[in-house]
């Protein structure tokens, strides 16, 4: 581990890891999840066995590893850096946001703070996640939770929304032209949409020796693509959708890629930011 770098000699002959301790924590933390991967690898199996079960739903065990690290500090920081930079399109006005797949709802929590004269809607299809939304919201009054899928929005939700955030929703939805024709019906003419996934590319040459990829195909192996498949309608698009596929499909619904900074919408990403 020395030769590696992964471990400090000193000259005392004693060892350190040289690493920041916020650092070192993360990757403690991002390290236990393959205690939780061991415990859902007999159902991995099932699944991949031919007669076996199409996939499986989101292990209370893998929603728990994932609620230690999605610390406020965390949810505040990728706010600051993702979503109030596109709210600001909207500076000086009362804006609505519909959060699709809010599962708990901490993201908007946080951004209804800042933006307390502006409503918040968040919709999931796990009740159990919309429930603890609701009980978790406190005197919040900018903020309603629904419990409803992303392909079937309320009919009374026609251009009512100036943004509408899909945050790691489109790479395990289990459909996603449903999803982005309701995104379109929902958002005013000026409206934004604005998704998040994982900044892999559709093309497997590309994803071959990739950091990123490396990073996140486990977490799709084990759990976005069997929770995607487990409905009957699901399509299983997981994390090697990539980022080409998914900027394609937004596009064949008439929505309008736009650049946000430096970055050229052609480059692989974690954000597409559209408008109709």
């Amino acid at each position: 581990m020395i030769s590696a770098g992964i471990v400090k000699l000193h000259e005392d002959d004693k060892y350190s890891l040289p690493y920041e301790k916020p650092l070192l924590k993360r990757w403690g933390h991002a390290a236990s999840v393959l205690l939780v991967f061991n415990e859902m690898f007999p159902q991995l199996e099932k699944v991949m066995a031919e007669d076996g079960p199409k996939g499986y739903g989101y292990y209370d065990s893998f929603l728990r590893w994932m609620d230690t690290y999605r610390t406020t500090e965390i949810f505040q920081e990728w706010n600051k850096i993702h979503l109030i930079p596109i709210l600001e399109f909207k500076q000086g006005t009362e804006f609505t946001l519909l959060d699709i797949g809010c599962g708990c709802g901490q993201h908007i929590r946080e951004a209804a703070k800042l933006y307390p004269n502006c409503m918040f809607y968040g919709i999931d299809s796990d009740t159990p996640s919309i429930d603890r939304a609701i009980k978790e919201q406190g005197d919040q009054k900018n903020i309603i939770y629904h419990h409803m899928r992303g392909e079937q929005l309320s009919q009374e939700w026609k251009e009512k929304f100036d943004f509408v955030l899909m945050n790691e929703v489109l790479h395990v939805a289990s459909d996603v032209d449903g999803i982005l024709k309701e995104a379109k019906r929902v958002l005013k003419p000026d409206g934004y949409g604005i998704t998040y996934d994982p900044p892999v590319s559709s093309d497997p040459q590309k994803q071959a020796n990739n950091s990123t990829a490396q990073l996140f195909f486990p977490f799709g192996l084990f759990t976005c693509l069997p929770a995607c498949l487990s409905d009957p309608s699901g399509e299983g698009r997981g994390v090697g959708w990539g980022y080409e596929h998914k900027k394609q499909k937004i596009e064949e619904y008439g929505f309008r890629v736009i650049k946000i900074g430096q970055k050229d919408t052609e480059a692989v990403q974690a954000g597409i930011i559209f408008q109709k």
